[in-house]
């Protein structure tokens, strides 16, 4: 599909829906993988197990008003979905505070095909996580 046509699209259907969702989480997860995240956050994940590098970010956001520094979702190369919320140092190589840290596997719902909606976030991060991770 192309993802640009379905972009400026105004009434789209549940397959172009899902293809619109998938490319967010691949663009998220390739963005991610190519800058690469903190320090501070690499060695906290390393801690709890996750390698970065085989994981995909769905959502990281750094310095939004109201947060702490650095917070998001990681899904693992295991398949398991995390939140995540803290403070990162001023350079990001140390952890100043944590707020949360949260395995959300079980509320995440993975269908490929739910009525009206098609495939879940869920589903499709799964499917991006293991396209990524034959390369």
């Amino acid at each position: 599909m192309d993802i640009e046509k379905l972009r400026r699209k105004r009434q789209l259907n549940v397959q172009e829906q899902n293809a619109l969702d998938k490319d967010g989480i691949l663009n998220s997860a390739t963005h991610w993988r190519g800058v690469g995240v903190p320090i501070g956050l690499q060695r906290f994940f390393k801690t709890k197990g996750i390698q970065p590098d085989t994981s995909i970010f769905l959502d990281y956001q750094q310095n939004f008003p109201g947060m702490g520094s650095d917070w998001g979702e990681v899904l693992t190369a295991d398949g398991k979905f995390f939140s995540f919320e803290m403070d990162l140092s001023e350079d990001r190589t140390k952890i100043v505070e944590l707020f949360e840290w949260a395995d959300i596997t079980e509320t995440i719902e993975i269908n490929e095909s739910k009525p009206g909606t098609g495939a879940t976030r869920g589903y499709l991060a799964l499917e991006v996580l293991s396209e990524l991770n034959q390369c």
